[in-house]
């Protein structure tokens, strides 16, 4: 298990940039707030990847369930506060405190960042490419897509239900780049 930074060691690094072998920003402010309010409440913050104790991460876990079933519960009963609320909550423990708890603080800017990529591959870039998208989504979906220009891009959905097909040329985010053999060895 990694060493626990005090409150004051948490303090002095605050704005310091955490970087990995690729030079990349991998700051997220809002990981920093829960970082000191866990050296401030004294529940853990861990700076290695870890999969802890299942009862710290069955907290984490509960926790958004519990978040979960309050967005629900403001949705539908129109609550736009609650709304605001949850999502913040939400945020609040998975990206905060699940990054903290798991030690992937340095990781999880980078990994976003794949992550939105992979999505927006969804996306066609010209209109050839989304017809072979519609073509092989409609053949494997079993039933009839099709595509719209939406700004620059094409978007492919299938018919029935709107849902966004992947573009041909859709690629998988790869979050194992960001873990080192050393690291992934030690989990």
């Amino acid at each position: 298990m990694s060493k626990k930074r005090t409150l004051n060691e948490i303090r002095q690094t605050k704005d310091s940039v955490y970087n990995t072998s690729r030079n990349k920003v991998n700051k997220v402010k809002f990981v920093d707030e829960v970082e000191e309010f866990n050296a401030t409440m004294g529940k853990p913050n861990n700076y290695e990847p870890t999969i802890p104790e299942k009862k710290e991460w069955q907290f984490v876990y509960d926790f958004i369930l519990e978040e979960l079933e309050e967005y629900k519960h403001a949705c539908e009963t129109g609550d736009i506060v609650e709304v605001l609320d949850a999502l913040c909550d939400i945020a609040y423990v998975s990206l905060g405190n699940g990054t903290m708890l798991h030690g992937l603080k340095n990781k999880i800017w980078p990994a976003y960042q794949e992550v939105q990529g992979s999505n927006m591959s969804k996306a066609c870039s010209s209109e050839e490419e989304a017809q072979a998208t519609v073509e092989k989504r409609s053949k494997e979906q079993g039933e009839p897509c099709h595509y719209e220009k939406v700004d620059q891009y094409y978007i492919v959905y299938r018919t029935r239900d709107r849902k966004v097909m992947k573009n041909v040329n859709y690629y998988r985010p790869d979050l194992k780049q960001f873990f080192t053999k050393e690291e992934l060895d030690n989990v």
